[in-house]
């Protein structure tokens, strides 16, 4: 399955939400931990947390199947959320 839009909307997504932390906290306020991955996020950053893992998944070629009961994530619920690793049961 292709997930390029998925992968678009988590990438402008991203972009929105970093350009909002440095333009509101200034860099300074900034206490960035290391990910594995080699990028960085905002301590206390739920939303990009999940956006750049949702990112390392797909690059993983792990992306679209539910993390807990491992079945395929459905693609409105992936369009809605892309951000999600849970299928519409689990995450309820």
């Amino acid at each position: 399955m292709d997930f390029k839009v998925q992968k678009e909307s988590l990438e402008t997504r991203l972009s929105a939400l970093s350009m909002g932390m440095h333009a509101g906290m200034g860099l300074s306020a900034l206490a960035k931990i290391e990910r594995p991955s080699g990028r960085s996020v905002n301590k206390g950053s739920g939303e990009v947390g999940a956006i750049l893992t949702a990112l390392d998944r797909l690059n993983a070629g792990e992306y679209g199947y539910c993390r807990i009961c491992g079945a395929d994530i459905a693609p409105d619920h992936l369009r809605a959320h892309p951000e999600t690793p849970f299928c519409e049961s689990c995450s309820a």
